[in-house]
This record gives structure tokens, C-alpha cells and sequence, in this order.
């Protein structure tokens, strides 16, 4: 049993492909909100709402989801360079939403 068990183990390994790691991934982390994510631009005036869902036990990557006004939610890519600007630049914005 062991024997068929490492056998079926390398053929996992060496039949492996990339695209293999997110089912990888879905299946251990099953509180990831974002089964996928998208790198394009979302333009601020479309936003309602940003969340940012931290690495945790749960889910092991830091997640990006914007609400839009539409009611739509679209998980973005937090290393595509406008979420990384996006995020860098949010304790701003929530400074300048906050009543005086």
C-alpha cells in the first residue's frame, strides 16, 4: 500500500503542470474568496468599496476584492502594479472620507 502510494506521489510530481497549483491552492484554501483574479484597470470612479483580505490561516495570499457601484465584486491582483499603487495610497483615501 505504501509502495502504490509513493508511486502515485511521484507521478503527481512529475506529471505537474502550472496551471495544476490552482486547483492546488483552491482546495487548500478553502476560506479564498477569490478563485481568480484580473490585472486590468478598474477605474476609481467605479469603486463603492475596497476590501483587503490579509494572508491568514485561512487563505494563504492577501486578496483584493473591489464592490463595485454596479454591485459587482472583482477580485484583482495585488502584484499588478495599480492595485500595488492602489493599496500603498488607501490610509490616504480613508483620511479623506473620515469626517472632520
Amino acid at each position: 500500500m505504501a509502495v502504490q502510494a509513493a508511486l502515485l506521489l511521484g507521478m503527481l510530481l512529475l506529471t505537474h503542470r502550472p496551471g495544476d497549483a490552482a486547483i492546488l491552492e483552491a482546495n487548500g484554501n478553502l476560506s479564498c474568496r477569490c478563485a481568480k483574479t484580473t490585472r486590468a484597470f478598474i477605474p476609481p470612479w467605479k469603486y463603492s468599496s475596497i476590501e483587503v483580505r490579509p494572508v491568514g490561516s485561512s487563505c494563504r495570499r492577501l486578496e483584493v476584492v473591489i464592490k463595485l457601484k454596479s454591485l459587482e465584486r472583482v477580485c484583482v491582483n495585488p502584484d499588478t502594479p495599480w492595485v500595488k499603487k492602489l493599496l500603498q495610497d488607501l490610509p490616504n483615501l480613508r483620511k479623506k472620507e473620515a469626517p472632520h
